[in-house]
């Protein structure tokens, strides 16, 4: 097996396998729910806070890193919102969706296992950074420019409200805990150190299969032109654009592997979220989820094979 498809079979296999115990009914959609649960708030921040306190950090912010991956986000989001509304004749707040959509990568469930499994421990770091940052970035952003455009969700929030879940937000709190233990030398007991490596191991293959079963909760009906221009923007430019800010802003070639690899990851589970809060465009949101998911193996390898030796 070659190095490309000892990456890319394992971690979409998992996926697969997933959608298919969901699809066969033998994991409920509950079940999914409660994976998910143990993943997002135990597994994965066992996972960072061990790597984090164990890594070498960077002496400053790597502000050109940042630019070069947020700089075409943030134009792809543009695109998305324009696209949409000049293109496919989206009016009053659905455009912002087709931002999102088009630019938001689903870093925590699939790029997080994608990049550990193709770059090992090498990859840790700029992962870590873009893991900490889109959530970060993009939700007070994409809530602004609803909450603008007069969409208040049913249930409350707006802006205030994003910001308090992200004060929550157990990945963000799990790498500053790791930051902090890392930035101050201290040592965790023996126990509970091997207890955060326990669970951590069990992150990838969790973070996979949860993928897996919620995706097969999404309905794929009606038509698919809007949700293929999406596609179109999220699997293949997003990438493109990427990779073109790291080379003219000289960023490593490893970091830039890791950017470019998370660009072309799949648009992400919360622009879903986002779109059912507050009632925009659900269906074709869902749908763009679930076929970039099963699209992003394939750009996923095409990039891989040009990165691998």
């Amino acid at each position: 097996m070659n190095a490309v498809a000892a990456v890319v079979v394992p971690v979409f296999g998992t996926v697969a396998l997933g959608y298919g115990l969901a699809r066969s009914r033998l994991f409920s959609a509950e079940a999914g729910a409660g994976l998910v649960r143990f993943m997002y708030y135990l597994a994965i921040p066992a996972l960072l806070i061990d790597s984090v306190q164990r890594a070498e950090l960077p002496a400053t912010l790597p502000w050109a890193f940042l630019a070069a991956f947020y700089g075409p986000s943030f134009l792809l989001y543009a695109i998305g919102m324009s696209a949409t509304r000049v293109l496919l004749g989206w009016q009053a707040r659905d455009p912002i969706m087709g931002g999102m959509t088009a630019s938001y990568s689903n870093i925590v469930l699939l790029g997080y296992p994608v990049v550990l499994s193709a770059f090992g421990a090498g990859g840790t770091m700029p992962l870590i950074i873009l893991l900490a940052t889109q959530s970060m970035l993009l939700f007070p952003f994409t809530t602004w420019l609803l909450e603008r455009a007069g969409t208040a969700p049913e249930q409350g929030g707006g802006a205030l409200r994003a910001l308090q879940r992200l004060a929550l937000n157990p990945v963000l709190v799990s790498l500053a805990l790791g930051i902090g233990l890392n930035l101050t030398d201290a040592t965790l007991p023996e126990p509970l150190a091997r207890m955060l490596k326990l669970l951590g191991s069990a992150g990838p293959a969790c973070a996979l299969v949860a993928l897996g079963i919620s995706l097969a909760q999404y309905r794929l009906v009606g038509g698919y032109r809007d949700a293929l221009f999406l596609i179109a923007l999220k699997n293949a430019l997003h990438p493109v654009l990427v990779w073109g800010g790291c080379v003219a802003l000289r960023i490593e070639t490893s970091w830039t592997q890791v950017a470019v690899l998370l660009a072309a990851m799949p648009c992400g589970l919360n622009a879903f979220i986002f779109a059912s809060q507050y009632r925009v465009r659900e269906e074709t949101v869902s749908k763009s989820v679930v076929l970039s998911t099963a699209l992003s193996s394939l750009v996923a390898a095409l990039i891989l094979s040009w990165m691998l030796p």
